[in-house]
């Protein structure tokens, strides 16, 4: 789980999901700073994502039902949004560059 970098606290999987999956900012639960994701965490994250091609490239190239690709899409959503992100995720007190 992320780590405040202010403060030391450990984010809930609940506080990741309202204040840093969408904006990748948010304010710390405890001591109230502004923390950021990290560039490293936001590229890692980014790379997950990349599943979600493959999944198209695996329907499209071997004629999977529209129906499959869809479920195997909101699986692996679900997969990356309870188990992956919230693990990936590195706070920092400023924000930096993706690149």
């Amino acid at each position: 789980m992320p780590i405040c970098d202010h403060c030391g606290y450990r984010w809930r999987r609940r506080d990741v999901w309202r204040k840093l999956s969408v904006q990748a900012r948010g304010t710390c639960p405890s001591c109230g700073t502004m923390q950021y994701v990290t560039a490293t965490s936001r590229k890692r994250g980014s790379m997950y994502m990349l599943l979600v091609f493959l999944i198209l490239i695996a329907q499209a190239l071997f004629d999977l039902p529209l129906a499959w690709s869809i479920t195997m899409l909101f699986a692996l959503f679900f997969i990356l949004m309870i188990f992956v992100i919230p693990r990936v995720y590195k706070l920092t007190s400023e924000q930096e560059a993706l690149y």
